[in-house]
Order: structure tokens, then C-alpha cells, then sequence
């Protein structure tokens, strides 16, 4: 049995797991609850040997482990496999290379015949129904593939517990099911597994034990057939989850719309309507699509015809949706939304158009800067040496020198403190008064409930419920955003 007893971990000052304690045996399957920042993926990666509990111990079949490292917990069997699928893996070597290094050495041996190390692969493949031609590279594969690939290693390498962090949610229908499989395969043979989903269908099916985690603490631990759907909710959201607290502001008319837009080529059509000055929540779990809706809005992935003021546009790329007046603060803000190394004057000046003096840029910059209440308050700072909070301001700043009509946050408040994220919450609130018309996607009810006017469920694409943010709380907008659990989607 691998047991984590009476864990407590910080992180400076901010507490992430307060005396957490978490068993799962051989052949069990162990789901792992809880909403963003509750401590889920903390917890695994003091299990796997990534962080050392501050206090409380990891012990295995009643022995305290020591872990010292990741490959430690490795040798002591147990192997931690986040959404990073390509780790662990050899992207430049074929599939079977990448079993052969595993057999080898556990049987320590220095090579076999290269057709010997072919059909051993294939037979370990066949074991867990998995048809993969052994010669591919595993660059080449799927990221269902590369998953099951993984896990199939790890179990090759002696692995005893398998940690899995949302496993299943890039799967479609099938992909699912034969995980679902592979899973009941993993628990003939005796292995213990703890997952982390959002998708509590799939809990519900899936796990023997469910553990629910809520600022850090158990809100939640029993048998899977002990509890119910709506009791594993609460715990999640806590009684406090309640109704959204803003009030609808006066709305304009139309300003935004869109028919049959397709999130990829084979994909449900869907639409999408915004007024003026209305804050729009699309809310989605892991996996429903919000992202990809993000983007492709913004003209990342395709050409689409959007009605915007009345008027029919074209936007066939990003440069043209800030043309026509739509910008995007996207969930990445480190990858795709700021420049670390520039200063906060250059990222200020960026939506202006043509060429400008640096005295006018100076002047927009210091007059954003108190707008939007940068800290520190001086264009020459670096954007990468703000807080996280700030950096978000920054981001969402930059554009308004183009005076867009659309702006879309894909979770804007990823890593913000508490503090930052009330002031986010208001400029997004201002915005919305000067008639910009907001859209708000996340999979964060309480964020949603805190900033809507009127909530979309999105589930694989497709938008599947609507309703006024007066009408919502936290445990209604996840059995929503679960009614079409068994399929799954895109990121």
C-alpha cells in the first residue's frame, strides 16, 4: 500500500495541503478531486518524489519511503505521468526502442536481436490491446498513443502505483473507452493507481476510492459507492458556493455575432451572440473546447464571418481580429500574452497603429499604467520582474490603444493572489460599462458566478446549455458542464 500520512506543504506563505492524508492500495483505483489551486498536483508530486513533504511522510507497504527524488520513487515503483506526455519518453526513437530500453533494463541485459526487441514490444502492446505499428516513431504518434505508451512503460519498468494527472482529457468516445480497459487490465494485475480528473462521470465509473481536496484540506474521502455525485460537488465547491454577485448593467444592443462556427473541421457547429457591455461566461471543464474557442475567435486556427456592429467581417488571422476590433488575453500570459524581458512602456505601445514618438508612447504608457493600477507605476520596469497579477494587467492593457469592441479572457486568473484578482474582476467590470462586449471563459465556478451577466456551458465543442448568471450556483454549473460525460473533447 502507498500512504501519504498527515501531509503539510507551503509555498512561502501561501499553505497548499494542511494534514492530507491519502492511502490507495494494490488494484485500486483512487480518484483525486478538487478545483484549480486545491492542491491536487502537489500532493501526486510529493508522492512521486518531485517535492519533500514539510511535514508528514510517504511510506510504502508501511514503511516510511524517504523519497529522495523522482527516479528514487521510481526504483520504489512508483511513477508519476502528467499531461506532458512527451516526458519519459524518447520522441527520435520508434516505439519499440522506447520499450526495449525498459526491458533491458529491468532484465539486466545489454541488448537483444533487433527482432526479438520487435516482437516483444508487440506482444506487450497486444497485452493491453493497444495496435501500434512498432517501427513508428513515437513523434509520429497520437497523444492517446503517447499516453498509453507511457503508461505501458511504466509497467514494463516495474511500476507498482501510477500516478495520473487528467489522463484521459484530450480523449475522444473511443479513446476513452480503451483506457477505461486498460484500466481494469492495470487492476487484474495488481497495480495501485491515483488519478486527478475533473470528469466525475468518469470517476464515478472508474474509481474503487474518491478523495475531494478544498483549499488544501479533505473536504471529502470515501468509497465511490458510498457517496453521490451531488455530495462529491459540494465538497468541491464548499457550502459558500453561492449565487453570482453582480448585477446586470444596463446592456446595448448586438454587437457580436457568429452562426455555425465549427471549433475543427469535423466539429458541431456553434453560436455565439454578445451584447454591448455584457460580460459572457463560457464555462468548460478540462477538455470541452474553451481554448480552442479562445483562439479560433481571434482568428488563430481558421477563417470565419462574424457579424460585428451590424456589419458582416471577414477575420482570417489575428492581425485582421484586431482590425475588426476583437482581442485576446490568452490562458498562457508567460507564452503568448507578454515579452518578460521588454518593459511595460514597449508592451503598452504595441496596438498602436503605425508609427508613434516615444514621448506619446510615454505619455499612453503612464496614462494606462494609473488606469489599469500597474505596480510598480514605471514604464522602464520590466514586465517580467512585476508580479503575477501585474503582468496580467499588462497583458490585458497592451490592447487598448486599438479601442476593440470584443475582448476574450481564456482564464485570466491563473496564478493571480487573491488581492490581484478583485482588481482584475473590476477592470474587467469598467470595461464592460464602456459598452465592450466581454467573453469570459473558464473552468472556475466560483470565478464565473463572480463576473457574469449570462453563463454558456461548452462540452466538446458544442455549446449545450445556456443561463442568466442569477439562475447559477457552483454545484448547477458542474452537473451542466457533466451532462455529456461519456464523450469527451478537445482541450
Amino acid at each position: 500500500m502507498l500512504a501519504l500520512r498527515n501531509i503539510h506543504h507551503s509555498f512561502g506563505d501561501n499553505t497548499v495541503l494542511q494534514d492530507v492524508t491519502l492511502q490507495v492500495r494494490s488494484g485500486e483505483v483512487h480518484a483525486l478531486l478538487g478545483m484549480n489551486g486545491a492542491g491536487k498536483s502537489t500532493l501526486l508530486q510529493i508522492a512521486a518524489g518531485v517535492l519533500a513533504p514539510q511535514k508528514g511522510t510517504v511510506e510504502i507497504d508501511g514503511r516510511e519511503a524517504n523519497l529522495k527524488s523522482p527516479a528514487d520513487a521510481l526504483l520504489k515503483g512508483i511513477v508519476f505521468l502528467t499531461q506532458e506526455v512527451d516526458r519519459g519518453l524518447v520522441p527520435h526513437l520508434s516505439v519499440h526502442e522506447n520499450l526495449t530500453a525498459v526491458l533491458l533494463k529491468n532484465e539486466r541485459r545489454i541488448l537483444f536481436h533487433k527482432s526479438t526487441n520487435r516482437e516483444r514490444a508487440r506482444a506487450l502492446l497486444a497485452q493491453y490491446g493497444l495496435d501500434i505499428d512498432v517501427n513508428r516513431s513515437v513523434s509520429s504518434l497520437s497523444l492517446y498513443e503517447k499516453q498509453m505508451l507511457s503508461i505501458i512503460r511504466a509497467v514494463a519498468g516495474n511500476a507498482r502505483y501510477l500516478l495520473l494527472d487528467e489522463p484521459t482529457a484530450s480523449f475522444d468516445r473511443k479513446e476513452t473507452e480503451r483506457f477505461h480497459r486498460i484500466v481494469a487490465k492495470l487492476k487484474e494485475q495488481g497495480i495501485g493507481i491515483v488519478f486527478i480528473s475533473h470528469r466525475l462521470h468518469e470517476v464515478f465509473a472508474l474509481s474503487d476510492r474518491i478523495s475531494v481536496l478544498r483549499g488544501g484540506k479533505l473536504a471529502l474521502q470515501k468509497n465511490t459507492g458510498e457517496t453521490t455525485l451531488e455530495e462529491t460537488v459540494h465538497a468541491m465547491t464548499g457550502s459558500d458556493a453561492g449565487k453570482a454577485r453582480r448585477e446586470t448593467t444596463r446592456l446595448g444592443p448586438t454587437q457580436f455575432k457568429v452562426d455555425d462556427l465549427r471549433l475543427w473541421k469535423e466539429g458541431p457547429p456553434l453560436s455565439l451572440e454578445l451584447k454591448a457591455g455584457e460580460i459572457v461566461v463560457v464555462f468548460g471543464l478540462l477538455g470541452s473546447g474553451k481554448t480552442t474557442l479562445a483562439e479560433t475567435l481571434f482568428g488563430v486556427h481558421r477563417a470565419y464571418q462574424p457579424i460585428i456592429k451590424g456589419t458582416e467581417r471577414l477575420i482570417n488571422g489575428t492581425r485582421s481580429a484586431v482590425r475588426n476590433g476583437i482581442v485576446l488575453i490568452p490562458e498562457e500570459r508567460g507564452k503568448q500574452g507578454i515579452w518578460k524581458r521588454h518593459d511595460i512602456r514597449t508592451h503598452l505601445a504595441l496596438s498602436f497603429k503605425g508609427w508613434i514618438s516615444k514621448r506619446k508612447e510615454t505619455a499612453y504608457s503612464r496614462e494606462a499604467i494609473e488606469w489599469f493600477t500597474i505596480r510598480p507605476a514605471s514604464p522602464s520596469y520590466k514586465v517580467g520582474a512585476l508580479s503575477g497579477g501585474n503582468q496580467q494587467k499588462v497583458a490585458i492593457a497592451k490592447w487598448f490603444a486599438a479601442d476593440p469592441d470584443v475582448v476574450i479572457f481564456d482564464e485570466p486568473m491563473k496564478g493571480i493572489d487573491v488581492l490581484a484578482k478583485e482588481t482584475i474582476f473590476q477592470m474587467i467590470e469598467s470595461l464592460a460599462e464602456q459598452k465592450k462586449s466581454i467573453l469570459y471563459l473558464t473552468a472556475e465556478p466560483d470565478d464565473a458566478l463572480r463576473i457574469a451577466d449570462r453563463i454558456v456551458i461548452l462540452s466538446r465543442g458544442r455549446i449545450i446549455h445556456q443561463l442568466q448568471a442569477s439562475e447559477a450556483n457552483a454545484e448547477r454549473l458542474l452537473r451542466l458542464a457533466e451532462m455529456e460525460e461519456n464523450a469527451y473533447g478537445v482541450r
